[in-house]
């Protein structure tokens, strides 16, 4: 019966029945959750790691597959590439596989039934010609369908290149937000330190203003103290909650939900010795995303040909400059982080024994909190070191996957 209907009618029927067989396809055929999913857009995790993302602990490694598990931004431009990955069908990539391998086993039997007819002369010429037609169509459907499903093609390109920006960019700015909330965590934890010193000041005054030892107008500055330092410590925690929940609604947890939150490690300094501007600079300008669009526009729509050669090279001039700056910001940042290693190493030392000191009751209270200030102080300029140059580490290292803003095509 099919091949009553190719031989009829042509092309034009080969065009409905094609169509109807995409919609048939996608309407009888359940999708598959994503989760089961291989899509080549989606990295492959063990099932260890499968099990530490579902947990109620955040750490800094876990990002990227947080975000490509539960960011919901990523998640619904993954469903709508798995669902449609070619731009226009709407099938899943097994749907388009399979109707794919239909379409070709179709075209080879309809070569079998021109090469029967070829020399029958009761067929005519046209018949013959309509055989070839949609036997060449047919494969040619198949071959878009194939290329669609493994992300080839203009379709599926774009369509992959999107996935791979949306990932990068939501894991650099998830990397972000866990060192600003751990920077948030150092500023609180000394807010609220300052808000018992401010506290035992304002006791401590008000015993002496009782012994006749310290005035009103006196007592009211140190009050004022205190008021401060209240205001700054609820500042300061409404601060860290709100990078909190800005962070871990990004990667799946419910608002208000209160997952522990690791610290950042430290970073790899063995990784900057990899580091080589002038030969990181050719990956650089081969990965980057604005530069790529440059490259791909018309010079029609570019400003003609010169314009568009010259911005190319604007860009790529660019990129050289950014990333040979990138390169140097590690390297400062690293001599700095180097160097408050060691004020951090003092800082241990001091705290130890101000820990014993007062075990042992040879300090007072107000004593042992400005010892205790004084302690984290300096681990929070430590932290701020190591956060400042697993930064910049990690600046140059997206750079070279493409994350470099250079902004877009120039206008002169």
């Amino acid at each position: 019966m099919r091949q009553n209907q190719w031989k009829k009618a042509g092309l034009t029927v080969l065009s409905a029945v094609f169509m109807g067989s995409l919609s048939l396809a996608a309407a009888g055929t359940g999708i598959p959750a994503l989760a089961a999913t291989k899509d080549v857009a989606v990295t492959e995790y063990d099932e260890a790691a499968l099990e530490k993302f579902k947990d109620n602990t955040l750490e800094y490694w876990e990002l990227p597959g947080l975000i490509e598990r539960y960011n919901t931004d990523y998640q619904n431009q993954l469903q709508k590439y798995y669902y449609n990955p070619g731009g226009s069908t709407g099938l899943t990539k097994d749907q388009m596989s399979a109707l794919a391998a239909d379409l070709r086993a179709e075209a080879d039997e309809m070569e079998r039934d021109a090469n029967d007819v070829q020399y029958d002369e009761t067929v005519s010429r046209d018949v013959y010609k309509g055989y070839k037609a949609n036997m060449h169509a047919l494969r040619a459907y198949a071959q878009q369908l194939e290329d669609a499903a493994k992300g080839k093609g203009a379709g599926g390109s774009s369509a992959l290149r999107g996935l791979r920006i949306t990932r990068n960019e939501k894991t650099k700015t998830a990397r972000e937000a866990m060192r600003t909330y751990e920077t948030l965590k150092d500023q609180y934890d000394i807010a609220v330190l300052n808000q018992e010193i401010a506290k035992q000041n304002y006791e401590a005054a008000l015993k002496k203003k009782d012994l006749g030892m310290m005035s009103t107008e006196d007592v009211l500055t140190v009050e004022d103290a205190l008021n401060s330092a209240n205001g700054s410590a609820l500042q300061a925690a409404s601060s860290l909650n709100s990078q909190k929940q800005t962070l871990i609604t990004m990667l799946g947890w419910e608002y208000n939900a209160d997952p522990e939150i690791t610290k950042v490690p430290e970073p790899d300094l063995t990784v900057i010795d990899s580091f080589d501007p002038k030969k990181d600079e050719a990956k650089a300008i081969e990965m980057n995303y604005t530069l790529y669009d440059t490259r791909m526009a018309k010079a029609s729509s570019s400003g003609g040909a010169v314009k568009k050669a010259r911005n190319i090279k604007d860009q790529e001039d660019s990129i050289r400059s950014s990333l040979d700056l990138m390169y140097q910001d590690v390297k400062q940042k690293q001599k700095a982080y180097e160097a408050s290693e060691t004020l951090y190493g003092a800082a241990k030392a001091d705290k130890a024994a101000a820990d014993r000191k007062n075990a042992l009751g040879m300090m007072s209270r107000q004593e042992y909190l400005q010892a205790e200030s004084a302690w984290l102080s300096s681990e929070a300029s430590h932290t701020a070191a190591k956060l400042d140059l697993t930064g910049a580490i990690e600046n140059y290292q997206w750079a070279l996957e493409g994350l470099l803003d250079i902004g877009s095509s120039s206008q002169s």
